[in-house]
């Protein structure tokens, strides 16, 4: 029980309940964790004091907050490799994960000036754009807008990437395989409709990485936007 005498702040003593109940396997990823009021009065603090626990303990990554639903004990954060060019289905599976995709948009857009800066295309070039919702067990985790171009890839358009890989798509129609990449990586938060689809909240901070994508004779193959949940994942350098 929390020590009122105790210099420690009632907060604190708390944060350190709920982690060694993690700890112990009393409480296991997925659990969800009591609301607000259930654990005041099980406690005898304030709502105020709860809050700053469980926003504590989320920031940590012990916690993980799902809009709609309430908290949860936070899965083991996935490892991303910074370098890797492999497919997030690849690389979900290779770490015991299903993979899954669900495909938000892919249309055809005349290219911004920052596609067109990396992919090496005029004005006025068309590229195709693809919103791809990505999943782990069911659970969204990445929001990915990639950017390829129209006039070097137009099976891509029609393509069905909602049952497999676009790599493995390129691989097989145009005998394209991405080799490398330049990559950027940067913290942003979440905006409402990003919040939406990866069910969290607004304002959850997500890793921003930018990437153009390379076939082995050094083509533009790809320019992608990933933004990956924060509380989800963690970086290997």
């Amino acid at each position: 029980m929390l020590r009122d005498n105790d210099a420690t702040p009632l907060y604190q003593q708390l944060k350190e309940i709920i982690r060694a109940m993690i700890d112990k396997g009393e409480l296991k990823p997925g659990d969800q964790i009591p609301s607000e009021n259930e654990l005041a009065e099980r406690y005898k603090v304030s709502r105020i004091t709860i809050r700053r626990t469980l926003a504590d303990l989320v920031k940590e990554g012990l916690l993980s907050r799902k809009q709609g639903k309430g908290t949860f004990v936070a899965a083991p954060k996935i490892e991303r490799e910074l370098v890797s060019v492999s497919s997030f289905s690849d690389r979900m599976r290779s770490k015991g994960y299903i993979p899954g995709a669900r495909v938000i948009s892919i249309k055809l857009i005349e290219a911004s000036p920052e596609v067109r800066k990396n992919l090496g295309l005029s004005e006025g070039e068309l590229v195709i754009a693809i919103e791809r919702l990505r999943l782990t067990n069911g659970e969204p985790v990445v929001l990915e807008n990639s950017f390829i171009s129209y006039s070097a890839f137009p099976g891509v358009l029609e393509a069905d990437i909602n049952m497999g890989s676009l790599y493995q798509f390129l691989k097989e129609k145009y005998k394209i395989v991405p080799s490398s990449s330049k990559k950027t990586l940067e913290l942003t938060i979440a905006n409402e409709y990003e919040a939406r689809l990866l069910q969290i909240y607004p304002g959850q901070p997500l890793f921003l990485l930018k990437a153009l994508v390379l076939s082995d004779d050094n083509r533009p193959v790809e320019y992608v936007k990933t933004l990956l949940r924060g509380d989800r994942f963690k970086f290997q350098i």
